[in-house]
């Protein structure tokens, strides 16, 4: 991803954010606004949660009461604001979360999917299409919304799912990317960093999971009857006998603690509801969701109702009650604790809670358990929406948004459409600091919606923003989406795999604001020629505009041929010299050109390199292609990479045979070449070289590094074995960063934090 320009270092980010406190340009009226101190930001960011999932939404489309019960978040929007077109940045979890911590779309962040860091290979050998290569995570050198915030003076917490770090050991983890307070803490074995919160001998409240943690050994069973304060699920007569729940106990006991520190508060709270695996710890409300849906209580933990339209699954229902239930909580600490930093005011006084998704609902899972076990359960009901989770039609991707606060009205209804990533800019004109000069978003701040404007959302430099974004280059979907006013498209970049048509156009809106076709129902694109041809340039001029990653088509066997597969060049020759590998590929007569080059690589290919639950990861550096041969180099530590290369017809052809992806296996045990080691640490001594003569000017005792460079010199004039070359890769890695010079803050050092980094 051609990113690193756009990027600010930590410390410009940090600079610039104190000197942009000086005052908002918001008008957010008001004296008494102006006099309250900074206020507190709570963001409760749901799992999978659907647009209707939530009664108060359900009852203003369908007209009448829904099935599932959220009391404390419809008064949540009694008392606030209901956005009915907001959007989540994409249709899965991670490059939604990273989009919104970074205020990017997904191609700005490079995180398009789940679980990236890993080679494209097809799901299976018959599958006409690819992924692309993505990351695993957020660019570690991202300004995010947490740091910025801080910078602004406030406390900031991330408690619960996070699920847009690495793949290895939860590392980098939200403190990592500027939490106070976070998942896994960044220290190995304790999953929050504050031991005055987080006792790992408390069985009861250091319960990561909570209420949502994996029923066993089904979902019929584990159910908690204990009244007892100590037991780790003790069910509270007091709160009409609720189980108790460490998720949410540690939002609050962190609020309570943090409101004493004279510093504003900003919880980025996201709970595991309502992501499967479905079940309900909690019987009695089971027991409630299951007469009111006439059904009998389950005596077999497979599918309990054969429907498959509505809402219809006691299950998830049940889950939607506990999240609320957590909502409620929270609301509660804050409706009745003392304000320190406003006399005379409880904490809601001067807080705003914003509550969303991370992406629609889910409509169907496989069940785990019983007579049904492998089979599908219905989940979420996104009607009158299409689709869910995972596609890329408007059940996928739009999402609750609710926002309670100082001046924003009460009971009121936003139409303006809207996007996660808007959080970020918004969330620093809350704190009251104006733009930092050079920080790269692409969202608006929709400050002046909370507070009840009727307009569209405004870029910093005041233009009204009429377009949104998506890219989900991923298998079955492999599409892009633009949403223009009310018309949508969407490019399909897989038509061979999906079966869907290449482009399709919806009219989701009239000119007048009411609606058309929210079910995308009516395909518009011959019909509209003139209208598909705009949004089809825009669309692509975005795309273009971030180099964003496409699926490839696949060289190998598939379950229906492919036009132009037999002009896919192969590879004649690969090679390295010192630090710098290269490809050389057919060109010519009856071949394709090769048209793109990306060169991938992983620091961790070796089990020597990884360890406990540490997974391999794998991250892009530049490539440059020319004259039949694609060359790229090594990064320092690298201990195996491959060229992925894309010909003019979209077939993506690799330095080696990569064979199918095969989940929890090692990619790189997996090559016979591979680039092994060699590179890699050639790439590292010319590394400690740099880092010895910082070192030396520094006046640094340089030492070890020296000693550790002999023995790497040794070791790289040998046959390439795995031990000794791992060894001496991380045995010279550890004496650069060991070191105060600008060689042991690269980010190829640093990817990992373990006791072999």
């Amino acid at each position: 991803m051609k990113q690193t320009n756009r990027r600010l270092s930590l410390a410009a980010i940090a600079a610039a954010a104190m000197l942009a406190m000086a005052g908002s340009n918001e008008a957010v009226a008001a004296d008494k606004a102006a006099a309250a101190p900074q206020p507190n930001i709570v963001h409760i960011l749901a799992d999978d949660l659907g647009w209707q999932d939530l009664a108060c939404y359900y009852r203003a489309l369908h007209g009448k009461d829904s099935i599932y019960e959220t009391p404390n978040l419809d008064r949540l929007a009694r008392d606030g604001r209901r956005f009915m077109q907001a959007y989540s940045p994409a249709p899965t979890c991670s490059p939604s979360r990273a989009a919104y911590m970074a205020g990017q779309w997904t191609t700005h962040t490079g995180v398009v999917h789940v679980m990236g860091g890993l080679p494209p290979r097809a799901y299976n050998e018959g599958f006409a299409a690819i992924n692309p290569f993505y990351p695993a995570r957020l660019d570690m050198t991202t300004p995010t919304i947490a740091r910025v915030l801080k910078n602004a003076g406030y406390q900031t917490a991330h408690i619960a799912k996070w699920h847009l770090g690495g793949r290895s050991n939860g590392y980098p983890a939200p403190v990592d990317y500027g939490f106070d307070l976070g998942w896994f803490g960044n220290v190995r074995g304790t999953p929050y960093n504050d031991p005055e919160l987080w006792d790992m001998n408390d069985k009861k409240t250091a319960d990561f999971n909570g209420l949502w943690a994996v029923m066993k050994p089904n979902r019929i069973t584990g159910f908690p009857d204990s009244h007892q304060p100590t037991e780790r699920y003790a069910l509270d007569e007091d709160d009409d006998d609720r189980p108790f729940d460490s998720v949410v106990n540690l939002v609050v006991r962190w609020m309570d603690k943090t409101k004493d520190q004279g510093q504003p508060m900003f919880v980025n709270f996201c709970p595991f509801f309502v992501h499967g695996p479905i079940s309900a710890r909690d019987r009695k409300r089971l027991e409630h969701y299951c007469q009111k849906m006439g059904l009998p209580f389950p005596t077999d933990p497979g599918r309990i109702n054969d429907k498959t339209q509505g809402q219809v699954n006691p299950y998830y229902a049940a889950m939607i009650d506990a999240l609320d239930w957590q909502v409620g909580k929270v609301i509660k600490f804050l409706e009745t604790t003392d304000d320190p930093r406003n006399p005379g005011h409880k904490l809601i006084d001067n807080t705003y809670i914003i509550f969303s998704s991370d992406n629609g609902g889910c409509t169907g899972l496989p069940i785990t358990d019983g007579k049904d076990k492998g089979k599908s359960e219905a989940v979420a009901d996104n009607s009158p929406l299409r689709g869910g989770k995972q596609t890329v039609f408007e059940g996928g991707i739009r999402i609750p948004f609710i926002v309670r606060g100082p001046g924003v009205p009460a009971d009121s209804v936003c139409d303006t459409p809207v996007s996660l990533i808007d959080l970020f800019p918004t969330f620093m004109a809350l704190a009251g600091g104006s733009r930092p000069v050079g920080l790269d978003l692409d969202g608006c701040n929709i400050l002046p919606l909370f507070h009840g404007a009727d307009q569209p959302a405004r870029f910093a430099d005041g233009r009204a923003r009429d377009t949104l974004y998506w890219h989900y280059p991923i298998v079955i979907p492999a599409s892009s989406i633009i949403r223009k006013g009310g018309w949508k498209l969407i490019l399909n970049h897989a038509p061979e795999q999906n079966n869907m048509p290449p482009v399709q156009l919806f009219q989701l809106y009239n000119e007048d604001g009411g609606v058309s076709d929210l079910g995308e129902t009516k395909d518009l694109a011959e019909a509209n020629p003139s209208k598909r041809d705009e949004l089809l340039a825009d669309l692509k001029s975005w795309l273009a505009r971030y180099d964003a990653p496409m699926p490839y088509k696949n060289a190998g066997k598939t379950s229906k041929p492919l036009p132009h597969a037999d002009q896919v060049p192969a590879i004649l020759k690969r090679g390295s010299t010192g630090d710098r590998v290269q490809v050389e590929f057919e060109t010519g007569p009856g071949k394709a050109k090769v048209v793109e080059a990306r060169f991938i690589y992983t620091a961790n290919g070796s089990d020597l390199l990884r360890e406990g639950s540490g997974a391999e990861e794998w991250f892009e550096a530049p490539a440059i292609l020319r004259d039949g041969v694609a060359t790229a180099t090594a990064a320092p530590g690298m201990t195996h990479g491959i060229f992925c290369l894309r010909d003019e017809n979209n077939f993506l052809i690799t330095s080696e045979p990569l064979g199918v992806e095969v989940r929890g296996e090692s990619a790189a045990k997996g090559v016979k070449d591979g680039y092994a080691y060699r590179p890699g640490l050639v790439a590292l001594i010319r590394c400690a070289d740099s880092a010895a003569r910082n070192a030396k000017v520094a006046g640094l005792n340089a030492g070890a590094l020296a000693k550790e460079m002999e023995a790497a010199r040794k070791v790289v004039a040998q046959p390439v074995e795995e031990a000794s070359y791992a060894a001496a890769i991380r045995n010279l890695r550890r004496a650069i960063r060991a070191l105060s010079v600008p060689e042991a803050r690269l980010p190829e050092l640093n990817q990992f934090e373990s006791a072999k980094w």
